[in-house]
C-alpha cells in the first residue's frame, strides 16, 4: 500500500508558502510617506498613505506603532478567504508590553486657546476657517448632471437649464424621499488621481422654505458607493443666498475599471419642497483643515471624558439660540463652526477638546478577510466599525469608546435623530467574529448586525458571533433587527454588559430607553440566534427589550441578569413587563431564558 500522506498537510504548506511572501508595513507618527514602510525605521506615517497603499496584499500585515495616535478615516484593504490583511501593533525597543494601544481618532482637536472666539457673552465659537482660491478646476463639473428617483418610495419633478452660461437645477419634491438615497443627483466623471485636494464650490441656492441641503461628494459610480470626497451642508433659505462648499477630497483608491462621479443625495429633503440651484464655479483652493469642521459635530468630550465642573460632554442644541448653560453646543453647518456656551474660553478650563465628526473611524463598507487585533478607535460621531456588506473579519482585542450623536436625520415633524453604535455590520455580512473587546460610553449601540433590505436586494446576515467581549455604560449593548431578509446563525455568549443607559447620551437623546439587548422590530426569517452564559447587569430602562415575537429563531439559556431594585428585566411585545420577582414567569410565558437566573 502506498504512503497516503493527508490533504491537510498540503493546505498547511500552502499557507506556509503563502506567509512567507507576505509584508509587514510599519506605521509611525514620526515616520515618512516617501518611505517603503517595511521596517520600524523606515515607517510610513498617516493613515492617507496607508489606504492608497496598492502595494499591501492579501496576507500582509499592517502594524502602527504603540503609543501613536492618528486622525481621521481608515479605509481597510481586503484580504482573500484563509489569506487576510491583518491591521495590528507593534512596539520598538524600550517601549513596555502595556504601551498604549494605538489609537484612531474621529475628531478634531480644539485644546488651545486660540481655537475658540468670544463671539458674545458666554458664547464662544471655534475659529473660522477662510479658503485661499488658487484657480478654476475643469469646467465639466457643469455638465453631464443626470437624476435618479427610487419611484417606490419617492417622486420629484426636475428641470435641468443654462442660464448665462451657468447650470441650473430646479427640483420639485412631491412625495416620499425620506431616505437620503431616494433622490440622488449624479454628475460628470472625475479625474481621481490628478484631482486637487480641496476645492471650494461655489452657488446660489433659495428654496421655497427654510431647508438644508446634504453636502455633495465625489464616489465611485456603483456598489459599495466608496467616497472618496465629503463637503459641508447648506442652509437655504427663500431668498436667493450665495452659498459655499468646501470639497474635501481623500484618498479612497480607484478599483480597477471604475470611476468616481460626483454625487449629490437629496433624498431627506422635506416633501412639498421645491429647491433651485445654480452653480456658479468651482476652484481649487488651500485651507487651514486643522478644525475645519465640513461635518456635524455630534459629540464633544472634555478632558477625555474625565471633566467634572460640568458635563463631561457636550450637550448638543439645534439653535443658537438655545445655549443656555455650560456645556450646550450648537453647530452650524453654514459656516462649519462649533458654537459653545462656556464661563471663559473653553481651553483655559480644560485641557483637552476632542470634537467628534459625524464619520466613521473604521470605514469597512464592502470590506472582507481583514482581521483587527490590539487597536484603539474613539470620538467618531457616526461608528467604530461601520459599513455595509462585509465579509469574514475579524475585531479582537480592541478599544472603543465615546462614539456616535451625528446627526443623522430630521424627521418631518422636525424631531431630529442621532446614531452611532461602536461596531456595526450594516445589510448583508457573513462569518464575522467580534471578541475580546472593551466598548464603552456609546451613543447607540455597542455591537449591532443590522439591515433593511428587499425582494431584489436583501439584506443576508450570517454566521456572525460576539463573545467574551466587556460593554460597559453603552445606550444598547447589544441590538439586532434585521427587514427584508434572511437571518441565521447569530452567537452572542460569555459577553459581560454593565449599566445600560448610563452613559454621556442618555440625558441628551430624544427616546432615552438603556437597554443591554434591544430587539426592535425584526420581518427577518430568522434561525440560530442563540442568547447564552452573558452577564446583563443593571440598566436605565430593561435588561432585554423584544418588540416583536420572532422566539422561533431564538435561543436564550444560562444568563445571569441583575437589576436595580424596582426596574423592569424585561420589555416583551411592547406592553409586557417582568422584574426580578417576576422572573420566573417571563421564563414560563416565553419558553426562553432557560437556566437563567435573575436577581
Amino acid at each position: 500500500m502506498k504512503n497516503f500522506i493527508p490533504l491537510t498537510f498540503f493546505l498547511a504548506v500552502l499557507l506556509l508558502t503563502a506567509q512567507a511572501f507576505c509584508t509587514n508595513y510599519y506605521v509611525s507618527p514620526t515616520g515618512d510617506d516617501s518611505k517603503d514602510g517595511t521596517s520600524p525605521a523606515t515607517a510610513w506615517a498617516t493613515i492617507a498613505r496607508v489606504n492608497a497603499a496598492e502595494e499591501i496584499q492579501p496576507g500582509d500585515k499592517v502594524l502602527w506603532k504603540r503609543g501613536g495616535i492618528w486622525r481621521g478615516t481608515v479605509r481597510p484593504h481586503s484580504g482573500e478567504e484563509g489569506n487576510p490583511v491583518i491591521y495590528s501593533s507593534y512596539r520598538v525597543k524600550g517601549q513596555p508590553k502595556d504601551a498604549p494601544k494605538p489609537t484612531f481618532y474621529g475628531s478634531k482637536e480644539a485644546s488651545q486657546k486660540r481655537d475658540w472666539v468670544e463671539v458674545s457673552p458666554n458664547i464662544w465659537a471655534t475659529r473660522e476657517t477662510k479658503p485661499e482660491i488658487l484657480g478654476a478646476v475643469d469646467g465639466k463639473f457643469l455638465e453631464g448632471w443626470n437624476l435618479y428617483v427610487d419611484r417606490a418610495k419617492a417622486e420629484v419633478k426636475s428641470e435641468f437649464t443654462v442660464e448665462d452660461g451657468l447650470r441650473k437645477l430646479t427640483f420639485d419634491v412631491i412625495g416620499g424621499g425620506k431616505g437620503a438615497n431616494n433622490v440622488q443627483l449624479w454628475g460628470p466623471a472625475v479625474d481621481a488621481v490628478n484631482f486637487p485636494k480641496t476645492m471650494l464650490l461655489k452657488m446660489k441656492v433659495r428654496a421655497n422654505q427654510p431647508v438644508t441641503v446634504p453636502g455633495m461628494r465625489i464616489s465611485l459610480s456603483g456598489p459599495p458607493y466608496t467616497g472618496k470626497a465629503t463637503s459641508n451642508a447648506i442652509e437655504v433659505t427663500e431668498e436667493w443666498r450665495e452659498a459655499e462648499m468646501l470639497v474635501n477630497v481623500g484618498d479612497a483608491p480607484l478599483p480597477e475599471g471604475r470611476k468616481f462621479t460626483w454625487h449629490w443625495s437629496l433624498g431627506d429633503v422635506p416633501v412639498g419642497t421645491k429647491l433651485e440651484i445654480i452653480l456658479e464655479s468651482l476652484n481649487e483652493c488651500v485651507v487651514d483643515r486643522s478644525l475645519y469642521l465640513n461635518v456635524d459635530v455630534g459629540n464633544i468630550i472634555f478632558d477625555h471624558g474625565k471633566f467634572t465642573k460640568y458635563h463631561y460632554c457636550g450637550m448638543k442644541k439645534w439653535k443658537l439660540e438655545d445655549l443656555k448653560a455650560p456645556g450646550d453646543y450648537y453647530y452650524d453647518a453654514k459656516s462649519c463652526r462649533v458654537f459653545l456656551y462656556w464661563d471663559e474660553n473653553p481651553a483655559k478650563t480644560c485641557k483637552s477638546i476632542e470634537l467628534a465628526l459625524r464619520s466613521s473611524v473604521i470605514d469597512e463598507g464592502g470590506c472582507h478577510d481583514v482581521i483587527y487585533d490590539g487597536l484603539a478607535v474613539a470620538y467618531g460621531a457616526a461608528h467604530g466599525f461601520g459599513g455595509g456588506n462585509t465579509r469574514r473579519l475579524t475585531i479582537r482585542n480592541c478599544d472603543l469608546y465615546f462614539i456616535g450623536g451625528g446627526h443623522q436625520f430630521t424627521h418631518e415633524n422636525g424631531t431630529p435623530v442621532r446614531f452611532g453604535n461602536a461596531i456595526e455590520f450594516w445589510g448583508s455580512c457573513d462569518s464575522n467574529l467580534v471578541e475580546g473587546n472593551h466598548i464603552w460610553e456609546v451613543y447607540d449601540a455597542a455591537l449591532t448586525n443590522q439591515g433593511s433590505g428587499s425582494e431584489t436586494n436583501p439584506s443576508i446576515q450570517k454566521n456572525i458571533t460576539y463573545r467574551n467581549n466587556l460593554i460597559e455604560k453603552s445606550e444598547y449593548s447589544f441590538e439586532y433587527w434585521n427587514r427584508g431578509g434572511v437571518t441565521e446563525n447569530v452567537v452572542f455568549e460569555n459577553n459581560t454588559c454593565v449599566d445600560a443607559g448610563v452613559c454621556w447620551s442618555h440625558s441628551q437623546r430624544p427616546n432615552p430607553n438603556g437597554a443591554h439587548m434591544m430587539f426592535y422590530n425584526n420581518s427577518a426569517e430568522t434561525t440560530g440566534v442563540v442568547i447564552r452564559n452573558n452577564k446583563f447587569f443593571n440598566s436605565t430602562e430593561v435588561c432585554l427589550r423584544m418588540d416583536n415575537d420572532w422566539r422561533s429563531g431564538l435561543k436564550m439559556e444560562k444568563n445571569e441578569y441583575a437589576q436595580t431594585e424596582g426596574m423592569p428585566v424585561v420589555r416583551w411585545l411592547v406592553k409586557n413587563y417582568y422584574d426580578v420577582k417576576t422572573f420566573a414567569d417571563w421564563q414560563k410565558d416565553s419558553g426562553l431564558d432557560q437556566g437563567s437566573t435573575c436577581k
